[in-house]
């Protein structure tokens, strides 16, 4: 999952997931703390941004975008892994 920044200072750049301090991912319906649902995993937040909800995504390796932004679901680009099947 992640998000491409197309414009302001830092065009291009990469937006993933962000990593909270209690180790747990945000998604929202609203910009408010109190709307915020906490996931474990990636996967947990792909399933939420597919029924409508935004998504928490920053860069630590941009200067402009460390802090946390809520990136709306239609603007995310989410990649489906297949499981391998061994046979």
């Amino acid at each position: 999952m992640s998000y491409t920044v197309s414009r302001g200072d830092e065009v291009g750049a990469v937006l993933v997931p962000h990593l909270h301090e209690d180790g747990k991912y945000v998604a929202s319906m609203t910009r408010f703390e109190k709307d915020y649902v906490r996931v474990e995993s990636i996967r947990e937040l792909g399933i939420l941004a597919r029924h409508g909800f935004s998504v928490r995504m920053s860069s630590p390796n941009s200067i402009n975008h460390r802090a946390p932004s809520l990136i709306s679901p239609s603007s995310l680009q989410i990649t489906l892994r297949e499981p391998v099947v061994e046979a």
